[in-house]
């Protein structure tokens, strides 16, 4: 629980950084002038994907999380033990109530991954809307998820600190608490 409140609190002065700079409105996936030039905008499936594993997650359906996740990954790592994980470090205890999940930034990122190699993935920033009966008001958290198009297909992908805890037999956990896959 002590965790869950530290990333809401870091997590609202993130949420409140983000709506001024967007002017409190949700950013659209659409090209934007950023200095002079036009930004790319963020991959729309890659998005959507991001808010339903945010969504699957918080309602502790993980089988549809693990659904999302790249076959090499399914393949490497024991979907028991994952699930387990999850279980056990869950992104928010059942109290919460979500409201609202939507997309606070996307950012193409070049990375080497497990089992993949250097790639360009995509990091897609879910923003989280919830209430907590501990807590007065709607309150913010924001969750990091990565993604990798291959084909047509955007799947979801672990850093290697995630992957290498996974595969060691332990489960990942944050300073800010557990990752929603």
């Amino acid at each position: 629980m002590r965790a869950l409140a530290t990333v809401a609190l870091v997590s609202l002065a993130a949420a409140c950084l983000a709506a001024s700079a967007f002017g409190g409105g949700a950013p659209t996936p659409t090209t934007r002038p950023i200095g002079g030039y036009l930004a790319n905008p963020w991959p729309v499936q890659a998005a959507a994907n991001a808010k339903a594993v945010a969504k699957a997650s918080f309602a502790r359906n993980y089988s549809t999380v693990w659904s999302y996740l790249h076959p090499t990954y399914q393949k490497a790592v024991s979907q028991s033990h994952w699930q387990n994980c999850q279980g056990a470090h869950p992104a928010a205890p059942k109290s919460v109530t979500i409201t609202k999940v939507s997309i606070a930034d996307a950012t193409k990122l070049p990375t080497k991954l497990p089992l993949l190699g250097t790639q360009n993935i995509q990091e897609i920033q879910i923003q989280v809307q919830f209430k907590n009966p501990a807590a007065q008001g709607t309150q913010y958290a924001v969750e990091y998820t990565f993604w990798l198009k291959q084909g047509n297909k955007w799947q979801a992908v672990w850093l290697p600190d995630e992957f290498t805890a996974y595969k060691t037999g332990h489960c990942y956990i944050t300073p800010q608490g557990p990752p929603l896959y």
